[in-house]
Formats: C-alpha cells, structure tokens, sequence
C-alpha cells in the first residue's frame, strides 16, 4: 500500500482546497490557444511558466486566507507521450515539460512553508474526454501511454497522482496499477453528464466498485469533475454508504449545459456562483469521506474563495 499517511488532506479537521479551471482561464480570461487543451505548451516559454505559477499562487493565497492546505495539479492533463502529434510537441519535450511541471510545484510549495501544499501528478483521458474510450484503448495501451508520463512524476517526487476526467475504466485501472508500482498514493476522477451517469451510461457507484475490485482498494480516494455539483448530486443520491464513503474529491463545473453544449460554446459560461455554492454545500452534506473541494472548467478564483467561505464557516 502506498504512503498514504504523507497526505496531509486525509487526516487534517478541515477541507483542502483545489484550483478551479485554469485551462479554461488561460483560454477567456488570458487569451492564450491551448491546443487540445493543453497547457504543456505554455511551460516551455518562461512567460508561460511565470502566468501559470501566477494563477496557481492565486489558489495557495486562497488556502492561506481560509487557513487551509491546498492541492495542486501538474498542468499535465495532456501530458501523455500519445497526445504528441496534437500538441505539437516531441515526445522527449512532452516529459521534459512533465518533469517542468512538477518542478513548478515544489518551487511554490517551497515559498509557502506555513500551510501544507499537496503536488499531484496529472492525468488525463487518452481520446476526448467528452466521449466514452470504452473498447477503443485498451488496459495494456493504457499503461503504455500513462507509464513514462509516471515515471517522470515519482523521479521528480510528486506526492501523489490523479487521474482526471475519466470514463474508461481500463484507463482508470491502468493507471492505479502504475500508481501501485511507484508506491504512489491515487485519486480517481470520473466525470459524469447531466443525468448523473458516465458517458456510455455507467453509473458512478459501479465505476467505483469496479476500479476497486479490479485493483485490490489500491485507489486512495475517487472523485468527481467536470460536471456541475447540480448533476453530481444525482449521480451521489441514491448510492450506498460504504461507496459513498470513498468519495473524497469534488470538482465542479460553472456551467449547467451538458458537455456536449460546452464543447461547442464560444464563451466562457461562468454559472451562477451562488447557485454553485448552494448546490457544492449539498455535496458536502452528503459525502462523508469528503477530503478536498474546487473547480473544473468555467470556474476561477471567485468560486473557489466562495466554496472555501463556506466550508470554513461550517468548520
């Protein structure tokens, strides 16, 4: 089993914070082109890394103010040697700048010794995370892509790893089994659509007992992200206890349109934040194992500050 008392989110009183969609912000509020939506890109520029450890700073001074720790993703969601030809880059530049964004991270957690700053190595769907790669990358593909991308994160000492937005269990178990391999904690997240369900109509409660069954409870929480807290809500409800409980991620979206809307949408659709945080706030009541809060695409600062008041004022 991996080192997973080093973390501190699983056994501090209060909730870590996470960012909110930095990509999205890089896209409408910098106005810098994110080619399949990757930031890999932006850190082999200086004038990239510095916007970056700018808005990641933005996080950690959120965490400071509400007196709580925060965990921070390498800008490496595509950061898999497969996504090469798309972004434009070699395959030895893509792990260099895996090895880039790490090092990010540990520079600011460097600069902030007086709360506790989580670095999570970042992973992400091996096709558009807005379909289901079901029977399309299979288990052994899936660890061939996710493995050098690992690799650089455990020489590099990240804490832990996470795998994002995911609907193909095989990629999910590949990569616990890589996690596993590394003794490396890892937070599972699948992200859901309007009805609650996985895309190709898996429910939350069977993705999350198949990836445990699967890799012997290896994972050290699952999660939820880019969905609305509104639509999270249904694929939450219902479910049972002990799956419930191995919830401890939620990463919401701003927007209430369905992904398939949001993938064809030419403006940033920032929600209602006060219809977010009402709803974010249900969550919380009903997700026990509950351990870290933040956003996902369409969410910034303001909504991560917002959710972050009202967990500390329920504390």
């Amino acid at each position: 089993m991996a080192s997973q008392s080093k973390l501190p989110q699983l056994t501090s009183s209060n909730l870590f914070v996470t960012e909110g969609g930095i990509e999205t912000t890089l896209i409408y509020r910098n106005n810098l082109d994110l080619p399949s939506f990757s930031t890999l890109p932006l850190l082999n520029t200086e004038d990239g890394r510095q916007t970056i450890s700018s808005i990641y700073q933005e996080y950690v001074n959120i965490a400071l103010a509400h007196s709580t720790g925060v965990v921070l993703e390498t800008r490496t969601w595509r950061g898999s040697p497969l996504w090469s030809s798309e972004i434009g880059l070699s395959i030895p530049q893509i792990l260099d700048l895996n090895r880039t964004a790490v090092k990010i991270l540990h520079d600011i957690r460097n600069k902030t010794p007086s709360t506790s700053v989580v670095i999570s190595g970042a992973l992400g769907p091996l096709q558009d995370a807005y379909q289901d790669s079901t029977g399309t990358v299979s288990f052994g593909q899936a660890r061939e892509y996710y493995g050098p991308q690992i690799h650089a994160f455990a020489e590099e000492g990240v804490d832990m790893l996470c795998i994002m937005t995911v609907t193909n269990l095989d990629e999910a178990t590949a990569a616990v089994s890589l996690a596993r391999e590394y003794n490396l904690p890892i937070h599972v997240s699948f992200s859901v659509e309007t009805d609650g369900q996985l895309r190709g109509g898996r429910t939350l409660e069977s993705a999350i007992r198949a990836v445990d069954r699967l890799t012997e409870n290896y994972t050290t929480y699952f999660g939820v992200n880019c969905a609305h807290p509104r639509y999270i809500i249904k694929a939450v409800r219902g479910m049972h206890t002990d799956v419930r409980s191995r919830i401890g991620s939620i990463r919401g979206n701003s927007s209430l349109k369905s992904h398939d809307e949001l993938d064809n949408s030419l403006v940033l659709d920032r929600g209602d934040i006060s219809v977010w945080v009402r709803e974010f706030n249900e969550l919380l009541n009903m997700l026990p194992g509950l351990k870290v809060v933040g956003g996902c695409c369409g969410t910034d600062e303001e909504h991560i500050d917002a959710i972050a008041s009202r967990i500390n004022s329920v504390g």
